[in-house]
């Protein structure tokens, strides 16, 4: 690949991380960090799914979700299921308090979206997710063949 298109990709990257503030210590108006955040958002999109397949949907370091995991547990905003016969896989499921959490994430998420475009026109908004819906869709078809 052209090292010039490898430097353009990274530098949107960047760009990208540091607009959506992924890295604020108060990720979107929690007290998570944004990898706490997702993983607590997915435990809410998908309630009952195990550490493994937290790892495979985040395409997170098992240690690091383990963390992640206990610390989230031990606040109180999700609990573990052991599944019976499994050799100790343990289903996680939000609490109500981590309800509440995974909903202020949901929110602030959209709000902070709204904050960040309210300034730009319908037209030029459907063009940038267009834009976006491309780039997911040709990195998901690649990922697809490379398989």
């Amino acid at each position: 690949m052209d090292h010039e298109l490898v430097k353009k990709i990274r530098e949107f990257n960047r760009y990208y991380t540091v607009w959506l503030n992924v890295f604020t210590k108060g990720y979107l108006g929690t007290d998570f960090s944004w990898p706490e955040s997702r993983t607590l958002f997915e435990i809410w999109l998908f309630p009952g799914i195990n550490a493994t397949e937290l790892c495979e949907h985040l395409n997170m370091d098992k240690s690091y979700i383990s963390r992640i995991i206990a610390k989230l547990e031990k606040n109180g905003f999700i609990t573990r299921e052991l599944v019976l016969g499994s050799k100790g896989i343990k289903k996680l499921w939000l609490t109500d308090i981590g309800v509440e959490k995974a909903r202020q994430i949901d929110t602030n998420g959209d709000n902070q979206i709204i904050d960040k475009l309210k300034t730009m026109d319908v037209e030029k908004c459907q063009k940038l997710c267009e834009a976006m819906l491309f780039i997911e869709n040709t990195l998901r078809e690649h990922e697809k063949c490379k398989n």
